[in-house]
């Protein structure tokens, strides 16, 4: 409302400051004024510019209500009448600044604020007309003259307060839209974005800042890959997060761009594509168990005996391999059992600590390869077997990792509402492309290798109502990190 009496102010002033200019040069030129008698035409004016700077004063230091509108409007129209009275009276052709003040009445009071103000104009020029009229008009003519122009101010007041009611209305349903679309964008979990015809990013929604940051003011081309020459794409950002992107044409505005966040359908996809697998694994391992672990035995013992009879390199050799393939067996079999928890209250780091007992032990890694434990003590319930297969398989290819020898780092530590468990190396590291694979089954980097071992880890850490992550950089090592809950799952 104050600013809309704001803009009104600055109409009244444009009017009064020109009706000033015209009269002061019709009187420089010397050859007509407005007013015959120019110098309380002045006064006026003068009058209605101080009045006008009073009510923008008082606009401004207040918050007006409609008693001071109707009464900024009855000076209006007084002003009006008495400016129209000096000029002609009610043939002069100020009479036409009557329709302003019922045009303003009409957007800042509606259609009843403008059908009052009609009336006040009306009655303003009858008062012109009996008291300044010319008396030798006709008196048909002026009546007809005096009634066409009442009737056209109640007009105007009628067709422009309906005309302010509607604009009135359809800006409140702009806005309630305009609300409802922003409150949308706003909580949406999907990121948006709009470009401008530059290609320049000029609003962003939380989700979108969440996912990308400050990006306001780049160029789309900065920020995705693909966007330029696509309608849809993927987008893979710094914290390996999987982006589902596509884009909009705006109507002279240049284009919208909305992100989805794909990263956990992604990982939930490649956990059932995981689980399918390992159920396959099962189902052949089971059929395969009975058929060659009894032979596989059998022959086992009689190169044990034949060992111990005649020792010979090959014997060595086939007792190796036939020892390999039971453990191979062993993993399938690993693979394709439930993961039944036997959970109990134990100090993670205590357990953590006997792995690293039992690595220095192992001879295919003594002075070779060596721990650095950061282990804080951390009580939470786990079963001890499982997660001790999880930390030794870990371990063991971490250490393998690193063929010229290294040292492997071992944390434990209580982070948020669980525990926290991290296996970092410092060996040859993986290219980014092969981490969605490794906890595949049958996927391997390493020669002889089952591919089994990272699957088993996965599913016994899944079991326990956790989660597993890996970062790799080629060259400088890899590390994964556990994250369990205190509790069982």
């Amino acid at each position: 409302m104050t600013e809309r009496i704001q803009r009104y102010n600055v109409a009244r002033l444009f009017i009064a400051v020109g009706l000033l200019g015209v009269t002061i040069a019709g009187v420089a030129s010397g050859g007509w004024a407005l007013a015959d008698d120019t110098h309380l035409f002045f006064r006026l004016i003068t009058l209605q510019l101080v009045l006008l700077v009073a009510s923008a004063a008082w606009t401004r230091a207040r918050h007006p209500g409609e008693p001071f509108l109707y009464a900024m409007f009855a000076l209006d129209v007084a002003g009006a009448s008495a400016l129209s009275a000096v000029t002609g009276g009610a043939n002069s052709l100020l009479v036409y600044l009557y329709f302003p003040v019922i045009a303003a009445g009409a957007f800042l009071l509606r259609r009843t604020g403008a059908l009052i103000v009609a009336a006040m104009s009306a009655a303003g020029l009858l008062a012109v007309w009996f008291g300044w009229g010319d008396p030798e008009a006709d008196p048909l003519l002026a009546y007809w003259e005096i009634g066409f122009r009442i009737l056209s101010f109640f007009l105007v007041a009628l067709l422009v307060g309906q005309l302010a009611e509607s604009l009135e209305r359809t800006g409140q349903e702009l806005r309630a839209q305009r609300v409802a679309s922003e409150t949308v964008v706003e909580r949406v979990r999907a990121g948006v974005i709009i470009a401008d015809l530059s290609d320049r990013i000029t609003e962003v929604n939380p989700s979108a800042r969440l996912l990308l940051g400050d990006i306001v003011g780049r160029r789309i081309s900065e920020v995705f890959a693909g966007a330029i020459h696509h309608r849809a794409w993927e987008e893979l950002t710094a914290d390996q997060r999987r982006l589902v992107c596509s884009q909009a044409s705006l109507p002279d505005q240049g284009r919208v761009v909305v992100i989805e966040d794909v990263t956990d359908l992604w990982e939930m996809r490649e956990r059932a594509q995981r689980d399918e697998r390992l159920v396959a694994v099962g189902r052949l391992s089971a059929g395969l168990a009975h058929e060659i672990r009894n032979p596989l035995a059998s022959i086992t013992a009689v190169l044990q005996l034949l060992r111990e009879d005649r020792p010979s390199r090959q014997v060595d050799l086939a007792l190796g391999e036939a020892e390999r393939l039971g453990r191979l067996v062993e993993d399938f079999l690993q693979a394709s059992r439930a993961t039944d928890l036997r959970t109990m209250e134990l100090d993670v780091a205590g357990l953590a600590r006997m792995v690293a007992e039992a690595f220095a032990e192992d001879p295919r890694f003594v002075g070779r390869v060596r721990m650095e434990l950061d282990l804080a003590p951390v009580q939470a319930s786990v079963d001890p077997d499982r997660l001790r297969q999880v930390l030794w398989n870990l371990v063991i290819n971490a250490a393998q990792s690193m063929p010229e020898g290294g040292v492997v780092e071992l944390t434990v530590r209580a982070e948020g509402p669980g525990v926290l468990l991290r296996v970092r190396d410092h060996g040859i590291g993986m290219p980014p492309e092969e981490l969605p694979k490794i906890f595949d089954p049958f996927y391997t980097r390493r020669a002889g290798g089952t591919g089994l071992g990272l699957a088993v880890v996965d599913q016994l850490v899944r079991a326990h109502g956790g989660t597993i992550g890996v970062d790799s950089t080629p060259g400088v090592g890899t590390a994964f990190t556990i994250h369990l809950p205190l509790g069982a799952a």
